[in-house]
């Protein structure tokens, strides 16, 4: 990992954690793995959830500007 893909990723965890994200994320992620989802499964689902909402945020972007 480079530098600044390392210093990026250090930011977006000091921001997840002063806005008490992480805890309800590790929360669901450990409830997965305990219903024997597999961490692949579990990093798809995330993906999956984050592009819809970009694709959410997109479109609101799009309707505000209309």
């Amino acid at each position: 990992m480079s530098d600044i893909h390392a210093s990026v990723h250090d930011s977006l965890r000091r921001q997840l954690a002063a806005a008490d994200c992480v805890a309800p994320i590790v929360d669901c992620i450990r409830k997965m793995r305990v219903e024997g989802v597999a961490d692949s499964e579990i990093a798809g689902l995330l993906r999956h959830a984050a592009d819809e909402l970009d694709e959410a945020t997109m479109r609101r972007e799009v309707d505000t500007a209309a």
